[in-house]
């Protein structure tokens, strides 16, 4: 008798006993997530974690991948350019190399995204991916800074990069190297995200979100900071040059944050996702089935206990599905093409607006420590070993490694409250008053090359990252979470057309590889043509500003 009083008790809390005033939509929302969480808590592998409110301790635990992809980003953006200059590349050539991982991100990555929605292994869908792109990641880092040692070894002449000439294998060495990381790095970023959304309840999402930009932030600091320090200096030079030390660290930061991601949460398996309704989220459209059925049964009275909330729900699930887990059959291949051609208008204006912020982005990052060893320090990569043109470079490099880490930690800082100001102003004006306050800064710094400017306009720089990671992967799984890519009169119109999340998710990170393959291939030559590139800072600011203007286009559907 007292087990069955606590189960009626436990119905009445879940909003299954009608003996007070008729459930508010809040206390049938949480009606039915007590179902699911009790429900996921008594099979065999507990899955209940999936329907509770996670701490922000929680929420770094889950998200700790991104500390080392940042890390990562820290020292590409830090050593890439100086380290392919120093294996005797123009820049024209070398900017030409940066454009293979955005092709073949461009191609592949939403295509691995939608694979990653169809694994039915017991593992689950994102963490598989997450671990062979992870250790895919690891093993570019270990080539890229080595790329001309490795080049010796195989019989390449040791001399000066004005002396360097006809083949070498540094360049195909380092190539390979830089695609690795560069390619697996991006790619991880999108699946990433959709597993961390997927372990999260909708009203978390813009939580974990928020709580990866920031713990990133501070991965990104403390990589650029390194980047900053003169290892040569040290005696923890430990593999005979900055970029090789800083790679070391950076490979140890990715290993152990990507262990503690892949066994932060499990996921539940697809064919278990498939057959049992209860361990999916709350759908609008069961939602709305379920408040129904409450407000029937309290019109008629207000003393009625339903014996079984599982069967139920069942019974709800049933009803409003015509083809049973239709919503929850993994898209075929031609399903993803189709969807990629028929794109809803709403999720075109929210890709280009990415499109146009990674241009800008991309301007700024790829070519800023070789702009302030050039521009502002007047120094000269190609300069002879021990040159004082040579030493300047360098200590740009490093001087443009400090104001990235002032962009990284106001990046984390930024983060910290970006959800709250989404909360009270609303992510359009947050999303655009980001972008604008990129495009002055980027202008400021274009304008007057001192090196205080630098600290002055890298601030902006973390403003724009945090909204870009952040806000757009939250405007998708907003439209996911009510099914909906439009609104007329002032309501939400439901899809009908399948769409894979994870795949939508990686499709928002292939706009960096398309803007990446595009800066590539054009911004080298205009370089070399003008013989300075204080004109990647000019088109950051440009970019910038149209992204701002196409965000203001976006459908936000009351966020």
């Amino acid at each position: 008798m007292a087990e069955s009083n606590e189960t009626a008790n436990k119905m009445d809390a879940a909003g299954y006993a009608n003996g007070g005033p008729q459930p508010s939509d809040q206390e049938i929302m949480d009606g039915m997530l007590q179902v699911r969480f009790l429900h996921a808590k008594k099979l065999d592998r507990d899955y209940s974690h999936l329907f509770r409110k996670k701490s922000r301790l929680q929420l770094i635990r889950l998200s700790m991948v991104i500390v080392g992809i940042e890390f990562l980003y820290a020292a590409e953006t830090a050593f890439v350019t100086p380290i392919l200059l120093g294996i005797g590349l123009s820049h024209t050539f070398m900017t030409m190399i940066w454009a293979f991982s955005p092709v073949l991100g461009f191609l592949f990555a939403p295509m691995i995204a939608s694979f990653s929605d169809t694994i039915r292994g017991r593992w689950g869908r994102r963490r598989p991916v997450l671990l062979g792109l992870g250790l895919a990641m690891m093993a570019g880092m270990w080539i890229l800074p080595h790329g001309k040692s490795i080049g010796v070894f195989f019989g390449d002449p040791d001399v000066p990069v004005d002396q360097m000439e006809g083949f070498r294998w540094s360049i195909p060495v380092t190539i390979v190297g830089l695609v690795l990381t560069d390619f697996d790095a991006e790619t991880s970023n999108g699946i990433a995200r959709a597993y961390f959304m997927d372990m999260c309840m909708p009203s978390d999402q813009a939580r974990v979100l928020t709580t990866a930009m920031f713990i990133g932030g501070l991965g990104g600091t403390v990589g650029y900071v390194l980047g900053a320090i003169d290892w040569s200096q040290t005696n923890l030079n430990l593999l005979g040059s900055n970029e090789a030390t800083v790679f070391l660290f950076v490979f140890l930061v990715l290993a152990v944050g990507l262990s503690i991601t892949l066994t932060s949460y499990r996921e539940v398996p697809l064919p278990l996702l498939e057959s049992d309704p209860l361990l999916r989220h709350v759908s609008p459209k069961v939602f709305e089935a379920e408040k129904a059925r409450q407000r029937a049964i309290y019109s008629i009275s207000k003393d009625v206990i339903v014996a079984d909330p599982v069967k139920v729900e069942l019974a709800v699930e049933a009803s409003v599905t015509v083809e049973p887990d239709a919503d929850e059959k993994p898209l075929r291949l031609r399903d993803f093409v189709r969807n990629i051609v028929h794109m809803p208008r709403s999720l075109f204006i929210l890709y280009t607006t990415q499109f146009f912020s990674q241009l800008g982005y991309l301007s700024y990052c790829l070519y800023f420590t070789d702009f302030v060893g050039a521009e502002v320090f007047g120094g000269d990569v190609a300069a002879p070993p021990g040159s004082p043109e040579l030493a300047l470079y360098e200590e740009g490099v490093r001087y443009g490694c400090w104001g990235m880490a002032v962009f990284a930690v106001c990046s984390a800082s930024y983060s910290a409250i970006i959800e709250q100001l989404i909360r009270r102003l609303g992510a359009r004006p947050v999303y655009m008053a980001g972008l604008l306050l990129f495009s002055a800064g980027m202008l400021i710094m274009g304008l007057f090359r001192e090196k205080f400017v630098i600290f002055i306009a890298c601030p902006t720089v973390g403003i724009m990252y945090s909204g870009m990671y952040s806000i757009p992967y939250l405007i998708v799984a907003h439209y996911h979470s009510k099914n909906s890519f439009e609104m007329k009169d002032g309501k939400c119109v439901e899809n009908t057309t399948k769409r894979g999340f994870g795949a939508d998710v990686s499709l928002m990170s292939s706009m960096l590889f398309l803007a990446q393959l595009i800066i590539s291939l054009a911004i080298g030559s205009i370089i070399d043509a003008v013989e300075s590139n204080v004109v990647v800072i000019f088109s950051a600011s440009i970019f910038s500003l149209v992204a701002a203007l196409t965000a203001s286009q976006i459908v936000y559907m009351g966020l």
